[in-house]
């Protein structure tokens, strides 16, 4: 029923679009026109990100998923901002299938204070925060993936005061489930920022989160957890004219189902070095490392990135990765996805 529910309102967007776009090019053949539409785009926006691309593997394994075709995002996000401070938004994603992402209301007191409930994105490391059209590369960060939620359903705060910046949360703790233990999961994440010039920006943060969270996967991908688990991190990120720099730490303590008399250790790094060759195009490298503690293995990855803007809405990334596990031979593979964001 839900896939039917998501469905619906991915074809009533795409018609306010259409209807949307009908009155722009009205308002351009007769600008004295009224257009009552355009009169609540405070109120209802509409943003889209599309994401198609091929996954390669150079040994023909299923490295990355092997070789295949893949539709990555069809994402349909409505939001607007109401009378008093209100504001909303309602965010799905039809690729590879119907799912809910953000379905939260909030209140904007000021640029310091802004309270928001629902289903959102908790804002704790550097690596997750970006939208998938706004990521450096195709896949995000290992150790995000191990051990960070990309979705939660509770109450959060968010403001800034100069240069410095707070994200704070009470969640379910089991992404978007009902609440399973009557124990919640809190997240926080401090973040200062130094702006030297236009074009020259140093940034800076502490994330930390706490819960038990029983019954749910770590992360993306990681391994289910019996109980506690406690994750605490630092990300530094410096964009320096035409140069990027940025990296993430990352440590989690997890009571998993794997592991009954004691904590696991999941910790690990990425390092991200850029560099804008043309005004449209940044070239790449990410090296990254992650380990568990009881199981004892350390596994390292490396990926060269070619980012093209082709205009503000077009855009072609391309990856190639290479893995190297501590056990087990390399492996080696591309990814390439052109999407479209507005």
């Amino acid at each position: 029923m839900s896939k039917y529910i998501l469905s619906t309102f991915f074809i009533l967007g795409i018609i306010g679009f259409v209807l949307f776009q009908s009155e722009l090019v009205a308002q351009e053949k007769d600008p004295e026109k009224e257009i009552g539409f355009l009169s609540q785009s405070d109120a209802f926006r509409i943003n889209f990100l599309g994401q198609a691309g091929l996954r390669y593997s150079l040994k023909n394994d299923q490295f990355q998923g092997g070789r295949t075709f893949e539709a990555m995002n069809a994402r349909l996000s409505f939001r607007g901002r109401l009378e008093s401070g209100f504001y909303y938004r309602l965010f799905f994603d039809m690729a590879p299938e119907p799912r809910l992402l953000d379905a939260f209301v909030g209140y904007h007191f000021d640029d310091k204070f802004r309270l928001a409930v629902g289903a959102m994105k908790p804002l704790q490391t550097l690596d997750y925060i970006p939208n998938p059209g706004r990521m450096y590369f195709v896949d995000r960060a290992q150790i995000t993936g191990l051990l960070v939620q990309s979705r939660e359903i509770g109450i959060s705060a968010v403001g800034e005061s100069g240069s410095w910046k707070y994200f704070v949360g009470v969640f379910n703790g089991n992404k978007l489930s009902l609440n399973n233990n009557n124990k919640f999961y809190g997240i926080g994440r401090l973040q200062y920022s130094l702006d030297v010039s236009e074009d020259r920006k140093i940034q800076l943060a502490v994330s930390s989160s706490h819960g038990n969270s029983e019954g749910t996967i770590s992360g993306s991908f990681g391994p289910e957890l019996r109980g506690k688990r406690q994750i605490y991190g630092t990300d530094l990120k410096i964009e320096w004219g035409r140069w990027l720099l940025a990296g993430e730490y990352l440590m989690g303590e997890l009571e998993t189902i794997d592991i009954t008399d004691r904590k696991e250790r999941i910790s690990g790094y990425y390092l991200v070095g850029g560099y804008e060759i043309l005004e449209n195009t940044l070239l790449l490298s990410r090296w990254q490392s992650w380990a568990y503690r009881e199981a004892d293995f350390r596994d390292h990855q490396f990926t060269f990135g070619l980012n093209h803007h082709f205009n503000s809405t077009v855009m072609l990334r391309f990856n190639f990765d290479a893995f190297f596990p501590e056990e087990g031979s390399e492996q080696y593979g591309t990814s390439t996805v052109l999407q479209i964001q507005f």
